[in-house]
This record gives C-alpha cells, sequence and structure tokens, in this order.
C-alpha cells in the first residue's frame, strides 16, 4: 500500500460490535459509544510551542483563530434603521458558548485555563493543530474493545494496540475534559506500530477482512509519518469534545 505524504485530512468510521466493558486511559477512557478522534502528524515539541508562543507563532495562531471563528454577518435590523439610539451593535456582542479572544490570550499565554473555559479552548486548539499537523485523520469509534481483539487474535502484540497510541501526556497546560482521551507518540512507536499493523494486515485471513479494512485509514496516517523520518513527526491523539 501506498503510504501518503502530503498533508491531508481524512474521515473514517470504525464500527465494531461492542463487546461490554470499557478501557481505563490516560486522564480518559475510551467508552462503550461513539466517540469522535482526531489524530494529527506533529511533532510533540510544536504543540508544545503554543503555550507561551512566541510573537512569529502567536500571531499566525491569531490569525488562524480569527479564520476558524469569525462571527457569521448580521443583517443590519429594522431598529437600528431608526437611528443610533435604537440601533445596536452585533460585532461587539459575544456568544460565550463559542471560543473567545480571552480563551486565544490564555492559550498562547501558557497560563491557567478556567473549567469553565475547557471546552471552547480544546475547540481552538483543535484548530491550530489541523493548521500545523503535516497531516490529520478523524475516527469515529463504535466499540473499540472489540477492534483490538480482532487485531490481537489476528497476532497484533499488546504494545502497539490502537489505544497505546495515546498512551503518553502531552505535557501542556491544556488539561483535559473528563474522561477525555487525550495523548500522544513518539515517532519511532509510531514507526514500531505501523510495522506491526502492516505485518498483521498483509498476514490476516479472510475472516479478519473488515478489521483489517477498518484499520487502513489509520495505517496511512501512520505509514504517512513513517515514511518521513527527517520530519521526525509524533502522532498526536484527541477526542473531540462532544
Amino acid at each position: 500500500m501506498t503510504t501518503p505524504t502530503t498533508s491531508a485530512s481524512t474521515v473514517v468510521t470504525i464500527r465494531r460490535r461492542v463487546r461490554g466493558f470499557t478501557v481505563p486511559m490516560v486522564r480518559g477512557r475510551y467508552g462503550d459509544g461513539m466517540q469522535e478522534l482526531r489524530l494529527f502528524a506533529i511533532g510533540i515539541n510544536d504543540v508544545r510551542d503554543i503555550f507561551g508562543a512566541d510573537a512569529p507563532l502567536a500571531a499566525r495562531l491569531r490569525d488562524s483563530a480569527a479564520r476558524h471563528f469569525a462571527a457569521p454577518p448580521h443583517p443590519r435590523s429594522l431598529l437600528s434603521k431608526l437611528g443610533p439610539v435604537f440601533s445596536r451593535h452585533p460585532q461587539s456582542e459575544v456568544d460565550p458558548q463559542n471560543p473567545l479572544r480571552s480563551d486565544v490570550d490564555a492559550l498562547l499565554a501558557g497560563g491557567h485555563i478556567p473549567v469553565e473555559r475547557l471546552v471552547q479552548c480544546w475547540q481552538v486548539l483543535l484548530a491550530w493543530l489541523g493548521d500545523l499537523s503535516a497531516q490529520s485523520l478523524d475516527i469515529t469509534l463504535d466499540g473499540l474493545e472489540a477492534l483490538e481483539f480482532d487485531l490481537a487474535l489476528a497476532g497484533l502484540p499488546s504494545d502497539f494496540s490502537v489505544r497505546r497510541l495515546a498512551s503518553r501526556e502531552l505535557g501542556t497546560p491544556l488539561r483535559p475534559l473528563p474522561h477525555q482521551v487525550v495523548g500522544y507518540s513518539k515517532h519511532q512507536h509510531v514507526v514500531e506500530t505501523y510495522t506491526e499493523l502492516r505485518q498483521v494486515h498483509d498476514d490476516a485471513g479472510p475472516g479478519f477482512a473488515t478489521t483489517m479494512h477498518a484499520i487502513e485509514p489509520l495505517m496511512g496516517l501512520l505509514g504517512g509519518i513513517a515514511a518521513r523520518p527527517a520530519a521526525m513527526l509524533d502522532l498526536v491523539v484527541v477526542q473531540i469534545p462532544g
């Protein structure tokens, strides 16, 4: 299989029958229900540099946030046509449910993030990681435990399971939400996991066809990282806040 080497964003759904129990994760867990994960090919130091960013990077990320979270244009209301006394200025009004400039400031400063702003700050960081990463992949998981079980039956060592790809903490000031899966793998572990998955995929019998087909997009992302050793890309895994 040819591995991609250019920046791309892909979405894939992995569906397997749930076998009835959950698995503890770093500051989170893979539950029984549907979960959305976003995986990024990016160096972990590039992620950590966001927090306390220098002036050029901060300016780039502020521009990125402005593009991703720009307020939609508002048509002029009837009251605004009656004069300044009755006029409203939608551009000066903010919806606290959306990311705010103060969230961007807090992230770039590397300071404390209030609990009530965690969801919005994760939305901002996900947008930034998408812009900074060489490649990304969205995965919708429906029963990871069953998928892992099939991969183990097919011969994948437990050290290279899918869940192990998020086994390291990011080491950033932005804390995960309760039960949110957040973590990363170093470049070498990504390469070794790809090699093991590739071997299992190629050797699997017809009884594992569904499982092998399901992991092919993930293998494409891991293979893309492995194919660029000079870039020393790591793999960052973040569960998208619901």
